[in-house]
């Protein structure tokens, strides 16, 4: 469930049917953009009182009907402000992720700049999905990093003043002690840390040992992909779509994996998975192929066909067709000729 489906079932409990907004519309589904609105206080839903040409029905398609209700700066009539909307959402599951940027300092300026722009992509991502409040971030950020994201956005010094130690706590750490397959917590935290230079390695877990000494319960967990982390996007605001495609939308982790993974992201994962279905052949010049119907075993990753040509290119594997794969397999020579029957 996502914020729209909260608004949309009010809406229906009330007998609207469409919504007209002049809000100009970001988001990919304009029902969730003017929930967010609400949410966030920018916007109230109130009785339209004049007809209008063009609509939005409760599934976010435009149509050509007159509104029942307004969503935008309203005082009267009012149906649903902020209040009411929070009070219904809260009855649901909506988690908070929590970006921990305790490390920044360890950043390049060129890494910090990627930080900035992976935060305000997640904001983006929280707002498809939930609103502006269920985003925390931790750390000693400088203003333009506050300022770039919105006033609703919860910012703490630490992550452990947000935590409160009832709360359930997931947070993700690629050398995790469990597999994360959707499990539900109030609060997952995502490592604020951008890997180009340097030696990173290790900085999630020292979270996890900062919050540890502050009393503060937590499961650490790592995302796989077919059991490897390999092809798993570890980009900020990807590992929170992963996840909430997952605990909000029902989505299994592999398929989330795979709406979320960047083309580049997944050619690195077929790399690793092309060896080993390579076949070896042992001749003067020896070589490794693979057949053009093995890209058919890689549904479960973002790749075209052309990928599929390029990643074999790359790692110096022939891809042949499936007869002159079998031929060589079944190893049918012609001594005469010197040469496989191809």
């Amino acid at each position: 469930m996502r914020l729209k489906d909260v608004l949309i079932e009010i809406l229906k409990e009330k007998g609207i049917e469409r919504i007209y907004t002049p809000i100009r519309m970001e988001n990919r589904n304009p029902i969730q953009q003017i929930a967010v609105e609400v949410a966030n206080g920018n916007a109230k839903i109130c009785k339209a009182e004049r007809r209008t040409t063009l609509s939005y029905d409760l599934s976010g398609n435009l149509t050509k009907a007159h509104a029942d209700v307004f969503a935008g700066k309203c005082e009267r009539n009012v149906l649903l402000d902020r209040e009411g909307l929070l009070r219904e959402a809260e009855k649901r599951f909506f988690p908070h992720i929590v970006v921990d940027c305790s490390f920044l300092n360890l950043h390049t300026q060129k890494e910090k700049s990627r930080l900035k722009v992976q935060l305000k992509a997640t904001l983006g991502v929280v707002r498809d999905f939930m609103w502006d409040e269920k985003l925390a971030v931790s750390g000693d950020l400088p203003s333009n990093y506050v300022s770039d994201l919105s006033s609703r956005v919860l910012f703490f010094r630490r992550s452990v003043d947000f935590l409160d130690k009832t709360k359930d706590v997931i947070l993700f750490d690629p050398h995790g002690s469990e597999v994360f397959e959707g499990e539900r917590a109030d609060c997952y935290i995502i490592g604020g840390i951008v890997d180009k230079s340097g030696n990173k390695k290790g900085l999630t877990g020292k979270i996890g040992e900062m919050l540890e000494k502050e009393g503060i319960g937590f499961k650490s967990m790592r995302i796989e992909l077919r059991g490897d982390v390999v092809g798993v996007p570890d980009r900020i605001n990807a590992i929170t779509e992963i996840v909430l495609l997952t605990v909000l939308d029902g989505l299994e982790i592999e398929a989330a994996i795979k709406k979320v993974q960047s083309r580049l992201v997944a050619k690195w994962r077929l790399k690793k998975e092309l060896p080993k279905i390579s076949k070896r052949v042992d001749r003067k010049k020896a070589f490794r192929f693979v057949k053009k119907s093995d890209y058919e075993r890689f549904g479960w990753l973002n790749v075209t066909f052309k990928d599929f040509l390029d990643a074999c290119r790359d790692l110096g594997f022939l891809v042949l067709s499936d007869e002159i794969s079998e031929k060589i397999e079944r190893q049918e020579y012609d001594p005469v000729k010197k040469r496989y029957l191809m």
